[in-house]
């Protein structure tokens, strides 16, 4: 029996050993993405706008969304790869640096959004035993186990698949106590609930921008955020489907607006709901992390392995604060994330394009 293998030439094996580590962070993107997109939607829209919560997520995402096809459109026309490099080719290391560390700042304000609803899920949904503080640092020993390589990366690309079946599970319990009449009114507390809502997450499509600090995936990168913008939008119609316009709109702690979101499950799948939260905060945590040192090391090229232990040590010691000061802190810094990467962005774009004329 005689058996034919295919021999890749040097250059076709780092070919595609690239390819894979753009896969790798496309899933790490799209996971970060997801969850800091349902973190912000259930605790600060869904309190605000209840009913229409839903659409109003949608309205939301619209300004990240439009700065990202501008962005595809400008680099596109400068001929770079990616934000960072656009900036180089334009303003040199300091552009570079200027974008990458615009990108690193907001990744580490989502990563003390996303350590804070963990911790909190932790002490005032669960009811697990212990300060924020403590627990804090338990999350953090755990994360310090991932955050060397590309091995958070890689795991959450494999562990991709099992999320959205644990996902689906619970969508499937959410529609099962799913009615027409919670959609309604649709216009949810009124135009000053809305106007309120657009306020708090109008900011929160500043994920869409990551996919554009590196090269891309595929020639055509469009599409890139619709899939995870898609998932969000379904799993808060179903949400909004679940529970009445006047249980959402009565709820206001970061706890509590957690907890909502599984606590009329049946138990079973209450349970793999909860689990499914605190796997996707852990790893939107981690990502985070991850990116954001990254992001401070690109523009010098160099690999310091120590550096994402120290930044995921500094995210935990904000749990030292007050934490609902520190919620409204952040929860006021999402519109100028979404501002000063577009600004970032557009004055790179800008630059390459006089540069090559």
């Amino acid at each position: 029996m005689r058996t034919t293998s295919t021999v890749h030439s040097p250059e076709e094996r780092l070919a595609q050993r690239e390819l894979g580590e753009r896969l790798a962070l496309r899933s790490q993107w799209r996971l970060l993405a997801c969850v800091s997109i349902l973190r912000t939607a259930v605790t600060r829209i869904m309190p605000l706008a209840g009913a229409a919560a839903w659409w109003m997520t949608l309205v939301c995402l619209l300004p990240g969304l439009v700065l990202y096809w501008l962005g595809c459109l400008g680099l596109r026309i400068s001929k770079a790869a990616s934000l960072p490099e656009c900036a180089r080719l334009a303003l040199g290391k300091v552009g570079a640096g200027v974008v990458c560390g615009l990108a690193a700042a907001a990744l580490a304000v989502d990563a003390v959004s996303t350590i804070t609803a963990l911790i909190t899920l932790f002490t005032e949904g669960v009811g697990t035993q212990g300060t924020q503080w403590t627990l804090a640092l338990a999350a953090t020993g755990l994360l310090l186990f991932a955050l060397n390589g590309e091995a958070l990366a890689r795991g959450v690309y494999f562990l991709r698949v099992p999320l959205l079946v644990l996902l689906g599970a619970v969508l499937v319990g959410l529609a099962s106590g799913a009615k027409l009449d919670h959609l309604f009114p649709v216009l949810g507390g009124g135009a000053s609930g809305l106007w309120a809502a657009f306020q708090a997450g109008a900011g929160m499509g500043w994920v869409f921008l990551l996919p554009l600090l590196q090269a891309p995936t595929r020639e055509k990168r469009w599409h890139e955020p619709l899939p995870p913008m898609g998932l969000c939008i379904v799993a808060l119609l179903c949400l909004n489907l679940a529970l009445p316009h006047e249980l959402l709109a009565n709820q206001s702690a970061l706890g509590d607006c957690l907890v909502l979101t599984v606590a009329h499950l049946p138990a079973f799948v209450r349970l793999v709901a909860v689990c499914l939260w605190v796997v996707a905060l852990f790893l939107s945590l981690g990502s985070g992390v991850s990116l954001c040192a990254g992001q401070l090391l690109a523009p010098t090229g160099r690999k310091i392995a120590w550096l994402p232990g120290v930044l995921a040590l500094a995210v935990a010691t904000t749990q030292l604060m007050d934490i609902r000061w520190l919620w409204t802190q952040l929860g006021a810094m999402g519109m100028w994330l979404l501002v000063a990467l577009g600004v970032g962005a557009g004055v790179s774009l800008l630059a390459c394009g006089r540069k090559r004329k």
